[in-house]
């Protein structure tokens, strides 16, 4: 099948607003998201999500009322969406760029948002621990009649674009920030422990996220010999939260609904 290529997507917040934030995870929880906005008093905020948004388990007039559900709020409070794609997200949706109402819209992989100082490189996907019960859901589904409803995309994985890459050198893009669904393989968790059901039950589940980390490492390695002064990374997926600094860079793996402020430069 031949892979369409996108060109690569830069989004100018330069002056736009006072913060930029990361969430991890919603899971299509987006009235979620909105109260917490509220009760984090989060304002003048543009906000990445990485991940894991939730997007194309419906159609895509349900996207448009969740949107007229939150966009009081997003107002109210001057905040804005951008939603990265996860593993537990139609890849299509953000390819083409589907969802882009003026707060909240999905990236294709290896946008670049401008907020103030930071230029931040973001890059989608991931592999699905439960795809096999997933596909034979949507299987048993189908032989019962039952909902056509997608719950497993097969280009979920997270791809290295060559291509991309090198666009972002030629434009002098200098990127410092990094928003990822899952990370490169030295970050947490550099294990597997906790998976193992799923590895018996999917006998090439354990070769695929290992493929799956090693593409971010990939992307890691290429920025760092083109001489990007890379400085952060935050990634969700793993459902916990986690800090670290390894080789000089600062990176976050973000809890279910965490939201945690971009830091300035200092």
């Amino acid at each position: 099948m031949q892979q369409t290529i996108y060109v690569m997507k830069i989004y100018d917040y330069s002056k736009q607003y006072a913060s930029c934030a990361v969430c991890g995870d919603i899971h299509g929880e987006f009235d979620f998201l909105a109260g917490k906005i509220k009760r984090m008093e989060l304002s003048d905020t543009l906000i990445i999500v990485a991940g894991d948004c939730g997007i194309g388990f419906d159609k895509s007039e349900y996207y448009q009322h969740v949107y007229q559900r939150i966009v009081k709020t997003l107002k109210k409070n001057n905040c804005e969406l951008l939603l990265v794609r996860g593993n537990h997200d139609d890849p299509e949706y953000f390819e083409r760029e589907l969802i882009s109402f003026p707060r909240m819209k999905t990236l294709p992989d290896y946008s670049v948002v401008r907020f103030r100082e930071r230029t931040v490189l973001c890059v989608g996907g991931a592999i699905s621990i439960d795809r096999l019960y997933r596909i034979d859901q949507m299987q048993i589904n189908e032989i019962n009649g039952r909902s056509s409803r997608k719950l497993y995309w097969e280009n979920e994985a997270p791809q290295f674009s060559e291509q991309q890459m090198e666009a972002i050198k030629e434009q002098g893009l200098r990127i410092d920030t990094v928003v990822t669904h899952t990370a490169p393989s030295f970050c947490y968790p550099t294990t597997k422990k906790g998976i193992e059901m799923w590895m018996d039950y999917d006998p090439g589940l354990e070769r695929d996220i290992d493929a799956e980390r090693a593409t971010m490492d990939k992307i890691h390695n290429r920025l760092l010999t083109d001489g990007h002064p890379l400085s952060q990374w935050y990634y969700g997926h793993y459902h916990s939260t986690y800090s670290d600094r390894i080789g000089g860079i600062a990176y976050y793996m973000l809890d279910i609904g965490q939201i945690r402020e971009i830091t300035a430069y200092r």
